[in-house]
């Protein structure tokens, strides 16, 4: 469009040249010999004449050579600059896409590290209630030992003290009042443990 442009400007310049030089043209015979040449009417046809030659020349010159070689320089800096925005469209729609593709990836791997955690917390609770049951029972059963054998001790301990009751409550009545019967000693410290109990 711009060398189009120029051409229409020419065009316009070249008849403009000539539209001048026609009264100076038709003026061509009067000669006036005083002052500057370029001044002189009657040099003023040829003058004309060579100024729209040299024009022509020159608008001939600037139309083939020179401005078909702005009009593809200007087209080849218009396809440069975008094929350029193009390929900057381009990245910028692959670093849009990667992120994009990077958000999706994270999020997946949150969701992914959440599910581990969420089923190790399950795992590590499931353990530890089982090794709490684990514990308890071992501590009920050995709790269940204890009292066992802490009842075995009693009955032993209460035994032998019901034995030494009756030969301390013997050595005593024959101390006080002579010998006793062992037998009746034992049955009355028996009873007496009896009531003890109650």
């Amino acid at each position: 469009m711009p060398v189009q442009a120029l051409r229409t400007r020419a065009s316009a310049a070249a008849l403009t040249v000539l539209f001048l030089a026609g009264p100076a043209l038709a003026a061509g015979g009067e000669e006036h010999k005083s002052g500057m040449p370029q001044f002189n009417l009657s040099n003023f046809p040829s003058q004309i004449f060579w100024l729209v030659v040299s024009f022509a020349v020159l608008y001939f010159l600037v139309s083939t050579m020179v401005l078909p070689r702005i009009g593809k320089i200007v087209e080849s800096r218009e396809g440069k600059i975008q094929g350029d925005l193009d390929a900057a469209q381009k990245a910028n729609d692959a670093a849009k896409l990667a992120a994009a593709e990077q958000e999706k990836a994270l999020s997946e791997a949150r969701t992914q590290a959440s599910g581990v955690v969420r089923e190790a917390t399950e795992k590590a609770a499931q353990h530890t209630t089982a090794k709490l049951h684990e514990l308890g029972d071992k501590l009920a059963a050995t709790i269940s030992e204890a009292e066992l054998r802490i009842a075995e001790q009693r009955t032993n301990a209460i035994a032998g003290l019901s034995g030494m009751s009756s030969e301390i409550a013997s050595a005593v009545l024959s101390k006080l009042v002579g010998p006793a019967d062992a037998a009746q000693v034992a049955r009355a410290v028996e009873a007496a443990t009896k009531a003890g109990k109650a």
